[in-house]
């Protein structure tokens, strides 16, 4: 049953629209991270660490052990003295110097997670810790409709969202590696109503790694228009990645999504269920998916519907 015509017209043009896109957008490119480095220090938040740095630094001023002069002891003949180590002592670790101690842990985590993301890529969202302002609509259902992008952009997306949320996705990664989730919107970075799928592999909205058998969540701004896929080296003629994608489109009036491998060489196991709807979107179970661009599989419309105000998705990122 399809409740959303607008949630599937929507989707439809996030896929028909990649599919029929040339390079138009490639000389917009670009990373966010400097090029000679392999951390942008700017997007850190360093005050969002929960960490005293002023006891941090101090710490670090003083040194954490003193030696001790040994003990010579004289003797009542003429050999030679002999002499006696000094005793030590344990010191109980400083507040200061625990402090110190949590402060490297934290940032030694940040460059870990920076590191193994595919490519370096940091999303413009990845730092945010909470939601920003919503956007105006403008337009009509298709191509050119332009929904929520968030308030500054990238801000009606965010990682670990707060309980209550009500429109998540957790993804989820059965493979023996870790992975790269990139999350881009429908309206790219450069405001574009079609460019994000072809901004993702080099700009794009959030990003974070998947270890093996883990779990994240991701959090949505009503009206947002949304895909996902694997990072991966191959990409389109229009720059976008060559391999199958999630779509979604949340809504309180009703949202819709679906797996597309329009784009995907072959067949990648993603599965997307929801916990407001029985409809599973899989290409390799055959159910409710883009096929092609003209090639949809399922009984509505290659998409799955949901009529609530909410949306709590499962994605299971399977690979190849």
């Amino acid at each position: 049953m399809r409740y959303s015509t607008t949630s599937g017209m929507i989707l439809a043009a996030m896929t028909v629209g990649e599919a029929l896109a040339g390079p138009t957008h490639a000389h917009k490119h670009r990373h966010l991270q400097k090029k000679d480095y392999d951390v942008d220090w700017s997007t850190l938040n360093w005050n969002d660490m929960g960490i005293d740095w002023s006891s941090a630094w101090a710490a670090g001023q003083h040194t954490s052990t003193t030696a001790a002069a040994p003990v010579v002891v004289p003797t009542t003949t003429s050999a030679a003295p002999v002499v006696v180590p000094a005793a030590t002592t344990t010191t109980a670790p400083s507040p200061s110097a625990t402090a110190a101690s949590a402060a490297a842990d934290a940032v030694g985590a940040v460059f870990n997670e920076v590191e193994s993301l595919f490519d370096n890529l940091e999303g413009i969202s990845n730092s945010l810790k909470a939601f920003g302002g919503s956007t105006t609509p403008s337009g009509v259902a298709g191509d050119n409709y332009v929904g929520n992008i968030g308030n500054p952009y990238g801000a009606n997306i965010i990682l670990d969202p707060p309980s209550g949320t009500p429109f998540t996705n957790t993804f989820h990664n059965p493979q023996s590696t870790s992975i790269t989730v990139n999350v881009w919107q429908k309206v790219g970075p450069d405001l574009r109503p079609l460019s994000g799928s072809a901004l993702a592999p080099t700009w794009t909205t959030l990003t974070f790694v998947l270890a093996p058998s883990g779990s994240r969540t991701v959090g949505f701004l009503d009206n947002t228009q949304v895909a996902w896929a694997e990072s991966c080296s191959g990409t389109t003629a229009a720059g976008a990645f060559a391999t199958a994608w999630g779509e979604l489109n949340v809504d309180s009036g009703g949202s819709g999504y679906d797996v597309s491998a329009i784009n995907d060489p072959g067949v990648y196991n993603m599965v997307i269920t929801s916990a407001e709807s029985s409809c599973t979107s899989s290409p390799v179970q055959g159910l409710n998916y883009w096929k092609t661009a003209t090639e949809p599989v399922g009984g509505s419309d290659g998409s799955c519907y949901i009529a609530t105000g909410t949306a709590t998705l499962t994605t299971i990122m399977g690979g190849y």
